[in-house]
């Protein structure tokens, strides 16, 4: 029964509709069409939706038609259809080429429904677009006013092309347009890009390695939003648009997953010391450490070396039109690998860092202080 009640409003809803579109009344002189061919006619009576229009002093020389209908229209509409054809032609052929790429940029932030076209990449192609849409906001309001969009064509869903009266629409809005089309670029060009890969990568190693980066992010974040914002905020004025508010909390919202895993994973994680030891690495690499701006006050708790002895480091670079290769010396011959285990003052547990240092002729030399940690119980 509801059902049924639904239909019968939708119904009525849709020939309300229709019958706003164009109303008759008995007397009316209208256009129909007969066999094929749009003939003048009189409307001579209306009953039961029955729409009788006779169309000369014939006997027979009338038709009915059952309303809402399409096949009845107001007089002069074949005139007025020819003059907008003529004036949809004449825009086509003198702005059709020049604008069509302008709208389209525009478009889908004058309705998401139409394919974004790109959008201008510099300032001089800004000034451009702005004042392409002014010239063309001027034609529509002048020489082509009323201008439809070109129904011969399919007017295929999403596509802004042959849809002229919009054209008109996107020109007359291009102010009101401009800032969310700018704001789009910007998000497009400017990204987190480092911040999103290093989140990623401590997400999926095995045991959740993390990136200083992230660290800072993570436990330093007022620290970290400074100099991002720093960082990116130039990026966004560049576009002519504010960096967004919201700019951070993706990545923000990542890291405190993070360090919410973190906290479920890290006690169930114990230092493991490395196998041999050497006093003068391992001195040299405290001091380096101990002298890192960017430790956070960390200290040593424990050290030890993954290798007894020094590996040699050679590199490969490609020579001569043969294809050879041969191996060379590089700022360090050799290397010694190891781990230290070290607790920020801010943190709550201790973390692993890997590092590596070189010998070359010139002595030892620091290739990594880690870069990153992995979170463990503090021994």
């Amino acid at each position: 029964m509801q059902r049924t009640i639904l239909l019968m409003f939708a119904v009525m809803f849709l020939t309300a509709n229709i019958f706003a579109q164009f109303t008759v009344r008995v007397g009316d002189r209208v256009e129909a069409q007969r066999e094929s061919q749009w003939v003048e006619g009189k409307v001579e009576s209306i009953e039961d939706n029955r729409i009788k229009v006779r169309f000369g002093n014939g006997k027979y020389d009338f038709q009915i038609y059952q309303s809402p209908t399409t096949l009845i229209r107001a007089t002069g509409s074949a005139a007025k259809e020819a003059s907008l054809n003529q004036l949809r032609e004449a825009f086509q052929n003198d702005a059709g080429n020049k604008y069509l790429q302008t709208v389209q940029q525009f478009a889908t932030f004058y309705d998401p429904r139409y394919i974004p076209g790109g959008a201008p990449n510099s300032p001089a192609e800004w000034q451009k677009a702005m004042s392409n849409l002014a010239e063309l906001d001027a034609l529509c309001k002048s020489k082509y006013a009323g201008v439809p969009n070109d129904l011969s064509h399919y007017l295929r869903e999403g596509i802004i092309d042959n849809r002229y009266a919009v054209w008109c629409e996107i020109a007359a809005k291009r102010h009101e347009l401009e800032k969310p089309a700018r704001m789009s670029l910007a998000k497009n060009q400017v990204s987190l890009t480092v911040t999103l890969d290093n989140l990623k990568f401590a997400f999926e190693h095995e045991k959740n390695r993390v990136p200083d980066e992230t660290q800072e992010l993570m436990f330093d974040r007022a620290k970290w939003k400074a100099a991002q914002t720093a960082k990116y905020k130039p990026r966004f004025v560049q576009f002519g648009v504010e960096m967004p508010a919201d700019f951070f909390a993706e990545v923000e919202k990542k890291a405190d997953e993070l360090k919410t895993l973190i906290e479920q994973t890290a006690p169930n994680r114990s230092w493991q010391n490395p196998p041999f030891s050497d006093a003068a690495v391992e001195s040299f690499i405290k001091v380096k450490f101990g002298g890192d701006p960017e430790n956070r006050g960390a200290k040593i708790l424990k050290i030890g070396l993954d290798y007894k002895t020094w590996v040699e480091r050679k590199s490969l670079a490609y020579v001569g039109s043969d294809s050879s290769f041969r191996y060379y010396k590089v700022e360090y011959n050799s290397y010694k690998r190891g781990w230290i285990l070290v607790k920020v003052p801010s943190q709550t547990f201790c973390q692993a860092r890997e590092w590596i240092v070189g010998r070359g002729a010139k002595g030892m030399v620091v290739v990594s202080l880690g870069g990153s940690g992995i979170f463990m119980k503090c021994q």
